[in-house]
C-alpha cells in the first residue's frame, strides 16, 4: 500500500486533492442546505405564533371595546333617565334622591350614602 502512494504522480496527488476538495464543499453544501431548512421552519413557526398572538390581542381588544360601549349605554340610557326624573320631581329633596340613587347605581362606592340606600331603598337624607 506504501508504494502505492510512492508511485502517484504529481497528477495524481492533484486528483486526490482535488476529490478530498469536493467532498468537503459537499458536506458543507449538505450541513448548509439542512441548517437553512430548519431556520426557515423555527420562522414559520415564529410567524404562526405572531400571528396568532395577534389575533387573540385582536379579540381582547373587541370585547373590551364592547364593554365599554355597553358600559357608555348604560351610562347613556342612566343619565337621560335621572334627568328626566330630577326634572318631574315635585320638591327639591325627591331631585336629590333621584340624582344619589343615579349615582349610587352606577358608582355604589362613590358616596357613603349608597350604603344607606343598598339597606333601605326609601328616602334617602
Amino acid at each position: 500500500m506504501k508504494e502505492a502512494f510512492r508511485t502517484l504522480s504529481a497528477t495524481g496527488w492533484l486528483a486526490v486533492a482535488c476529490l478530498a476538495l469536493a467532498l468537503i464543499l459537499l458536506a458543507m453544501c449538505a450541513a448548509d442546505g439542512r441548517q437553512r431548512a430548519a431556520d426557515r421552519t423555527r420562522q414559520a413557526e415564529a410567524h404562526k405564533t405572531l400571528a396568532e398572538g395577534r389575533t387573540a390581542a385582536a379579540q381582547d381588544a373587541s370585547a373590551i371595546r364592547d364593554r365599554a360601549d355597553a358600559r357608555d349605554q348604560q351610562i347613556d340610557q342612566s343619565t337621560q333617565e335621572t334627568t328626566d326624573a330630577i326634572r318631574n320631581a315635585p320638591d327639591d329633596a325627591a331631585a336629590g334622591d333621584h340624582g344619589l340613587r343615579s349615582l349610587c347605581k352606577l358608582y355604589p362606592d362613590r358616596d357613603p350614602r349608597c350604603r344607606m340606600q343598598q339597606s333601605s331603598p326609601g328616602r334617602l337624607g
